[in-house]
């Protein structure tokens, strides 16, 4: 017992420790390591917490392709301007110390009311839990994004692909040159790729297929799948395209729209909006999910709106 709490205010201390040498450190690499470590430790403390679904996505999206992207737009820096890429003005702003205190009032507010709320009698995860039986669904985390808050899941899925449309108006496209990281004549990238990629399509299809029992799910699995675009772009094996295709342009909406035709099309049948009709629209659906959210991640972060392969 007591090694367990041990065990719980030491993540709990290096979380807090961690997110205050992110914000507060004057150098941009190092402030991206230790953001990439925070999201580590905190899958750790998600682990702890017996929310390995969670665990999973803060390590592939929050510590993995979030902190891929940040390195790449570091780079960028490098490039656009070497002088001063890493630069931290060194006064301190007024403001920090009345929106720090405005926050801390914020959070007492909020822990404050929640002390007062009266707990329900049945919870949303009790309801969840009664239903999966019907559901034919193992994974409660699951049953509930798709059949309890499906709406939700859904705009989710519209926000990541206005979140690609958004990048793409703001941000000049990216050369190959600046993508790649490795050369591609170096040594064993080819049988190291080799293994990591077909790796990647593996650990994805396992995540997406445990999903519905185990947890995963398609957030999980596309994350790992984008890792394994991102390798390739990183060896310039994929380089930035200037006009996507009707293949790439379908790969980005497919979730959204198998999700939408689904949802949709059931109240034909008489049912309510977004009500999945059996666990083969549930496999249908995330796996539509899996190959939009992965494309969608790698092409954020090579910063195009299509990829093309290698040539020669």
């Amino acid at each position: 017992m007591v090694i367990s709490v041990l065990i719980d205010f030491l993540l709990a201390a290096g979380m807090v420790v961690l997110a205050l040498q992110v914000v507060s450190d004057k150098a941009v690499l190092r402030s991206i390591i230790l953001f990439v470590v925070f999201g580590l430790v905190m899958a750790l403390a998600w682990t702890r917490l017996h929310a390995p679904d969670l665990a999973l996505a803060e390590a592939a999206i929050g510590a993995g392709v979030t902190g891929a992207l940040m390195m790449m737009a570091w780079r960028r820096l490098l490039i656009i301007n070497p002088e001063r890429p890493a630069d931290t003005p060194l006064g301190r702003s007024r403001l920090a110390v009345p929106v720090a205190l405005l926050s801390a009032v914020l959070v007492a507010t909020i822990g404050l009311t929640a002390l007062d709320v009266e707990s329900p009698t049945h919870t949303a995860g009790q309801v969840a839990a009664e239903e999966m039986t019907a559901t034919g669904l193992g994974n409660p985390v699951t049953g509930v994004l798709l059949l309890f808050r499906n709406l939700d899941t859904l705009l989710e899925m519209a926000v990541l692909l206005i979140a690609l449309l958004g990048a793409r108006a703001i941000s000049p496209p990216a050369s190959p040159e600046e993508a790649a990281v490795v050369e591609t004549g170096t040594p064993l990238v080819g049988a190291l790729l080799a293994i990591l990629v077909p790796l990647s399509i593996l650990i994805a299809t396992h995540l997406l297929l445990a999903g519905t029992h185990e947890p995963g799910g398609a957030f999980q699995a596309g994350a790992v799948l984008a890792a394994g675009g991102v390798a390739l772009i990183l060896s310039a094996r994929l380089k930035p395209g200037e006009r996507p295709g009707i293949v790439m342009q379908l790969g980005v909406t497919v979730g959204l729209i198998a999700f939408v035709a689904i949802g949709v099309g059931i109240m034909a049948l008489g049912e309510t909006l977004l009500v999945l009709p059996g666990t083969w629209a549930v496999y249908l659906i995330e796996t539509a999910m899996m190959v939009s959210i992965g494309l969608t991640l790698a092409l954020l972060f090579a910063g195009a709106p299509a990829l093309v392969g290698r040539r020669g």
